[in-house]
């Protein structure tokens, strides 16, 4: 039997972890740095811009502060869209006002505190070399995803009722 043939399989953090992609993965290429580069700077300037917003006190509306139109959603059916109230929670989390940033919208806190950690894992990630196809093949972020996913859905079933008992 030949023992070069048979190699003992490493855990797949392992080999997210190893540098260059080695173990038969993709190897970490110009455009991972890209990606990493992009989304690093996108997420800080996201929280600068959250932070100079002003939130509204309605709940909803803070967007309208960057020149984007009323929610054309609302104004077509009288109900909040699925990111109704997003930038404003975001607006009160970059504050530190976490108690009415979730009870504004309870998913923008979630997307605040996903985006404050991206910035230091998105450098980590660069700093080992990882390519962003082996990220996002780890096991466990697909079930972060259907999470993200159903809190975001379950966070608009909120809105709306907050929005019709406030109405009311």
């Amino acid at each position: 039997m030949n023992v070069s043939a048979v190699t003992p399989d490493k855990s797949l953090f392992r080999r997210l972890l190893s540098p260059n992609g080695s173990s038969g993965l993709a190897s970490f290429n110009r455009n991972d740095q890209l990606i990493y580069c992009s989304l690093t700077t996108l997420a800080g300037s996201t929280l600068l811009l959250a932070r100079w917003l002003t939130p509204s006190a309605n709940g909803f509306g803070t967007h309208e502060q960057l020149g984007l139109p009323p929610c054309f959603f609302f104004k077509l059916t009288g109900i909040p869209c699925p990111s109704c109230g997003l930038t404003t929670s975001f607006a009160h989390s970059a504050r530190l006002h976490f108690y009415q940033a979730f009870i504004t919208q309870p998913f923008g806190v979630i997307a605040f505190c996903l985006t404050v950690v991206g910035i230091p894992l998105l450098l980590y990630l660069l700093r080992r070399r990882i390519t962003w196809a082996n990220f996002i093949r780890a096991k466990g972020v697909d079930y972060l995803i259907y999470f993200l996913i159903a809190t975001y859905l379950l966070s608009w079933l909120y809105k709306i009722a907050a929005v019709k008992w406030l109405a009311s």
